[in-house]
C-alpha cells in the first residue's frame, strides 16, 4: 500500500513492470489526493493496469453510526412521508456540514467553514478547468 503516490511519479514504471510480470490483481494499493491519471510527469499511466476508486464524502447513515436504508424505504411500496420527526434546525447543519471527514472533525463552526472555503480555493489541474 503506498499512500499519495503522485507525489512520485517515476514510481510508476517499477509499478507497471511488476504488474506486468504478475498480473494477479489487488497487489499494490495506490492512495493520494490527487488523480494520478492527471499529474504531468507521470512516467507511465499504468492504463489496463489499474482500477481507480473514487472516494465521496461520508452519507448522513455513515455520519450516524447507522445502517443505510433511505433509498430502500423510499422505493418501497408502503414508504410514508412525514412518519420520522423533520429535523429543523439540524438539517441545515447536517447540510452545511457536509461530508468530508476532515471538516466534521472540527468542531467549531467557523473552523469546518474555513475547511470548506480552504478546499473550495485549492487549484485544480488546468485539465479540469473547463472554459465552457
Amino acid at each position: 500500500m503506498l499512500d499519495e503516490a503522485q507525489r512520485v511519479p517515476a514510481l510508476f514504471t517499477s509499478i507497471k513492470a511488476a504488474v506486468d510480470r504478475d498480473r494477479r490483481p489487488g497487489r499494490f494499493i495506490l492512495t493520494g489526493s490527487a488523480n494520478v491519471l492527471l499529474v504531468p510527469r507521470l512516467a507511465d499511466s499504468l492504463a489496463g493496469r489499474l482500477e481507480i476508486l473514487r472516494l465521496h464524502p461520508l452519507a448522513q447513515a455513515e455520519l450516524a453510526h447507522k445502517p443505510p436504508g433511505f433509498l430502500d424505504a423510499l422505493f418501497d411500496a408502503g414508504f410514508k412521508a412525514r412518519t420520522r420527526p423533520r429535523l429543523g434546525p439540524e438539517l441545515l447543519e447536517r447540510i452545511a456540514g457536509g461530508g468530508y471527514p476532515a471538516a466534521l472533525a472540527r468542531p467549531a463552526a467557523r473552523r469546518r467553514a474555513a475547511w470548506c472555503r480552504d478546499y473550495m480555493d485549492s487549484p485544480l489541474p488546468a485539465s479540469l478547468i473547463s472554459s465552457k
